[in-house]
């Protein structure tokens, strides 16, 4: 593959470089080249296995990260609905001792909104009877460890950004160059016209 790319650099012609000619330059050419031989990528075959396999890996971390962010708003949010809940949690038992009085209500109505958002707070994360809410101290210690997975993920995340938007540029300016997508065209439209005649 890297012969057959540097070939066409030097003619300056072929199937699919008027095409690609449009688009890019023999400076891009050069740097595909360049950043394939670096990869140690020579074959075609080779190029197209990893060009989607840096892309899924690149999808996966992003997938890791975002859930990781996900757990962690969700935590921050269980936190302070809990202290909401703990500073609350007398005056709605006094509330409701008053077989809900109308007059405390409108004497305690913020504390009582709270009260009522955290528990359905709550309820909408899972818990209530069959699940315990956690503790404050059970709910830093998974923060903490989601925030350093994060930081482990992100460390690595913007150079397989870099490989995987790299990659698949190579494989876009490969297919150009060498003209795959022109011959996959051409035996398709060779196919057409058989299946055309046969049916003739």
């Amino acid at each position: 593959m890297l012969i057959d790319i540097q070939a066409k650099i030097r003619e300056g012609k072929g199937a699919g470089y008027e095409h690609w000619a449009r688009i890019f330059n023999l400076k891009e050419a050069a740097k595909t080249l360049i950043f394939l031989k670096e990869k140690g990528i020579d074959s075609y075959e080779d190029l197209k296995k990893k060009a989607p396999s840096a892309s899924g890996d690149f999808s996966a971390l992003t997938k890791k990260i975002k859930e990781s962010e996900q757990r962690m708003s969700e935590i921050s949010e269980l936190q302070k609905q809990i202290g909401t809940y703990g500073k609350t949690r007398e005056i709605f038992a006094a509330y409701r001792k008053s077989d809900y009085s109308e007059k405390f209500y409108e004497q305690h109505r913020a504390n009582i909104t709270l009260h009522r958002a955290a528990k359905k707070c709550f309820n909408d994360m899972g818990y209530g009877k069959d699940k315990k809410l956690p503790t404050i101290s059970s709910l830093k210690q998974e923060y903490a460890a989601l925030l350093a997975e994060k930081k482990r993920l992100y460390a690595g995340y913007r150079e397989l950004k870099e490989t995987s938007r790299a990659l698949t540029m190579a494989k876009g300016n490969a297919d150009r160059i060498l003209g795959i997508k022109q011959k996959a065209q051409d035996h398709n439209t060779s196919y057409d016209k058989r299946s055309n005649a046969h049916e003739k």
